[in-house]
């Protein structure tokens, strides 16, 4: 046996770890082409969690595995650039909804499109059982782990 197959299943984290950076930073041109520019890898993955209805700061930090603060600084700097903005829930006037913009919504397409064109390119190399097994996987990798989190 060799020690590349030694090490697999050993320590999957570098792995992950290693998809998601390329699969962010594959993404980042394909954002860059459809005309956005200035745009981080932390907006990028904001993107999906955002629409057009909107959502609480503290939900928006939930779904992101990230702290109110974060996702707070986050906001302000997208808010700033014209791609979200804060306005009073109606259910409470307390409380903030963040919202995209139509700046905003074009760059939530953008996203969602380069997402799918790296899905087919994705799917072409490896095949569709491949990556549907994998999607499955990793849903249950994260289950497992949010689990562990909230015990």
């Amino acid at each position: 046996m060799s020690n590349s197959e030694k090490k697999i299943g050993e320590d999957f984290a570098p792995a992950l770890v290693a998809a998601s950076r390329a699969l962010v930073a594959t993404m980042m041109p394909e954002i860059v082409r459809h005309g956005f520019n200035g745009i981080t890898p932390a907006f990028v993955n904001l993107m999906s969690l955002l629409d057009t209805a909107g959502i609480r700061p503290t939900t928006l930090a939930k779904r992101a595995g990230t702290t109110k603060q974060a996702i707070g600084q986050l906001v302000r700097e997208l808010e700033a650039r014209g791609y979200v903005e804060q306005v009073p829930d109606r259910a409470d006037t307390r409380a903030k909804i963040v919202r995209l913009t139509e700046r905003g919504v074009a760059l939530h397409v953008a996203c969602a499109e380069a997402r799918l064109k790296l899905q087919s390119v994705v799917i072409a190399k490896l095949g569709k059982l491949k990556v549907s097994r994998l999607q499955r996987d990793l849903i249950g990798l994260a289950a497992v782990l949010e689990e562990m989190r909230t015990r």
